[in-house]
């Protein structure tokens, strides 16, 4: 997937951002409260209801690309309903909300125009169905249109400001597997290296599974690592060998730091060097066609890592990053064509690329300007 073009609309909380363009990499910079974050998650709710979410008052317009550069545009309402309890019941028909208009066009043809009573596919009414769920879940097994919700799954949100968890977001029964304290792999069985990446393992037990099999890679990733932690001298991923199984432990990640004698354990290595050892690792084992939203990039990563991360950043032209940060550091070490300056007037979020603010050439004087700039050291205008 490659978002070329969103524009998102919360209508209960009365707040919307305008249309942004995307390339490759984007930078979302502003001061704290302008929106960056309410930014990525606008794009990550598209990600819920194209897998049947239904959201309260939630209007889009995405326009995106698929691996195979075909163009879709996606288009969607919910009805708005305000005064709703604080905690809802989740058995209350209250909290199922309508769709009240959906488009899907792919390379600028109509696939599907859906009003409050009709779904129109390929210029046909359907049958009826379910006015709650996007036809993205709902006639998701159709070769149009399966692609789209196969793009949205390729979304990945990082959120750097919260503690590290190697178990979030993996589904209970892949837990249940796990808390039985080993995963067991057959030793003549090797999984291929594209089925590793495009898998919904967590990012932990994919390094183990290119550990096992793919040196060359867990290589690469260790060296970067060590290349921002310098104090550490080697990574491994424990594992117990039998005759007929390797098992890798609930925790298999350990690193050697240099004077010190015993190795350290995943759940002892610190939450700043494990985020940044999953991040690598994200970076180098998500499948072509992944978008990868990092939420202030800066927090728990340290100084030491971002230049490393960054060149990663660049380097991987097939997935696509898009960032926020305040920090001066990062805005200052990634090129000045990815920034994109985000200010809020009221509930109205806006984002302006650099190259539309007039700043200097080089990049130490744009950021000069930039943190001069009324829309960047303001941001938030409240008349």
């Amino acid at each position: 997937m490659r978002i070329k073009r969103v524009a998102f609309w919360d209508n209960k909380l009365e707040w919307r951002f305008e249309s942004i363009d995307f390339s490759n990499l984007a930078l979302l910079i502003g001061v704290s409260g302008v929106g960056k974050t309410k930014i990525l998650k606008g794009i990550l709710s598209l990600k819920e209801i194209a897998n049947g979410a239904s959201l309260n008052g939630i209007a889009w317009d995405i326009t995106f690309s698929t691996v195979n550069n075909v163009e879709y545009r996606w288009q969607g309402e919910f009805e708005t309903k305000k005064n709703l309890p604080i905690i809802l019941d989740e058995e209350d028909e209250n909290n199922e909300f309508t769709i009240v208009r959906e488009h899907l066009f792919k390379d600028g043809n109509l696939l599907i125009e859906r009003t409050p009573n009709d779904i129109m596919f390929k210029g046909k009414t359907t049958l009826k169905l379910s006015p709650f769920q996007s036809v993205v879940e709902i006639l998701g097994r159709e070769e149009d249109i399966s692609p789209v919700q196969q793009a949205f799954n390729q979304i990945l949100y990082s959120d750097n400001s919260s503690s590290v968890n190697a178990f979030d977001n993996i589904p209970q029964r892949v837990l249940s597997l796990l808390s039985n304290s080993n995963i067991s792999l057959q030793r003549n069985i090797t999984l291929d290296l594209e089925s590793i990446k495009t898998s919904n393992l967590p990012t932990f037990v994919k390094l183990a599974l290119i550990a096992s099999d793919y040196s060359q890679i867990f290589n690469k990733i260790k060296r970067r690592f060590i290349d921002i932690f310098p104090q550490v001298k080697d990574v491994k991923i424990e594992t117990i060998t039998d005759n007929d199984n390797t098992s890798f432990l609930l925790f298999p990640i350990q690193i050697k730091e240099k004077n010190v004698n015993d190795w350290i354990s995943q759940n002892n290595i610190s939450s700043g060097m494990l985020k940044t050892l999953i991040l690598i690792t994200e970076i180098y084992l998500s499948p072509e066609g992944t978008v990868i939203l990092i939420d202030e990039f800066e927090n728990s990563l340290g100084v030491n890592c971002i230049d490393v991360v960054t060149d990663l950043l660049a380097e991987n032209s097939n997935i696509q990053f898009i960032l926020t940060s305040h920090h001066p550091y990062i805005i200052n070490n990634i090129r000045m064509e990815y920034w994109k300056v985000v200010t809020r007037r009221g509930g109205v979020v806006t984002v302006k690329d650099a190259k539309d603010l007039n700043l200097g050439k080089s990049k130490h004087q744009a950021f000069t300007q930039l943190i001069n700039l009324d829309e960047y050291s303001e941001g938030i205008n409240i008349e």
